[in-house]
């Protein structure tokens, strides 16, 4: 595993997917590999990385969910690195779906999870409609976990719009904030780089957004451009929209700069307003 408790390279799986969900599955564990090879000592996955992102993939591809955490145990234990393993659909209610993020220490083992809280109902301008409530359940907790670099988060997709998510997460110090997302091609457009950038502004920590590659053989096409942005938001990565293993050196001596030389968690006037989690994580 490659880094010091200041650096840490950053390996992006930016997964092309059809609808065979184990070639998915077997392509995503070819990437960690690919990733570790380059000398990642943490790879990240896409929203749904094994299944498009459509109602009727996401619940064919369930029973692929148990068999998919084996192996990911396996690989991110064989390459000595932390897997951030995306989303799966994980069984919920009996008829709709957790997406439910895991993450994979260099030993194996899960040591956080986090479920979608936020559920994309919407037609946005330039399509699709898309109706998540139908497949997925959400998700009601949100924590983080700690990391050989500090302390690390997960929040999928259209988690990243809620600006208090943020404002909660920073204040319990996350340095490194990962999403795995599957943004449309329009809302990719509008509004991908601009929300990856003002999370990292207002987090002042590293934000590290994963896309499945663009794909216009699907019925939900993904927009791709996985991106990783710096505390002071500037972008380290746009990896495009083809198929790809990109690797970023972060370097997280940067978060205790900023955030001591533009301390905004100091100048927070909590005599006046406040972001409060109302439930027990």
């Amino acid at each position: 595993m490659e880094g010091s408790v200041d650096t840490v390279a950053i390996g992006i799986c930016q997964i092309k997917q059809g609808y065979d969900h184990e070639e998915n599955l077997s392509k995503a564990l070819r990437m960690i590999d690919e990733a570790a090879r380059k000398g990642a000592a943490i790879a990240v996955l896409p929203e749904m990385f094994f299944t498009p992102y459509e109602p009727f993939s996401i619940r064919s591809s369930a029973p692929v969910a148990e068999k998919a955490v084996d192996f990911l145990k396996q690989r991110a234990k064989r390459n000595g690195i932390t897997v951030i393993a995306g989303s799966m659909p994980w069984e919920g209610d009996g008829k709709r779906y957790f997406n439910r993020a895991f993450v994979f220490d260099c030993a194996g083992d899960i040591v956080y999870s986090h479920d979608k809280i936020h559920l994309f109902d919407c037609t946005p301008p330039g399509g699709p409609q898309v109706r998540e409530s139908d497949v997925i359940v959400p998700g009601n907790s949100l924590g983080a976990f700690e990391t050989p670099w500090g302390k690390a988060s997960v929040i999928v997709c259209y988690d990243i719009r809620f600006t208090p998510v943020a404002q909660l997460l920073a204040d319990h110090g996350v340095r490194m904030l990962f999403v795995p997302a599957a943004f449309s091609t329009a809302t990719g457009k509008a509004h991908w780089e601009m929300l990856v950038r003002c999370r990292a502004v207002e987090m002042q920590a590293y934000v590290i957004g994963v896309q499945p590659a663009h794909n216009p053989s699907l019925k939900y096409v993904p927009y791709g451009h996985s991106m990783i942005a710096s505390p002071w938001g500037e972008v380290l990565l746009d990896a495009g929209q083809e198929e790809t293993v990109e690797l970023v050196h972060i370097d997280l001596q940067r978060v205790n700069s900023i955030r001591s030389t533009f301390p905004l968690l100091a100048h927070r006037r909590k005599d006046l307003y406040e972001t409060v989690w109302k439930v027990r994580s």
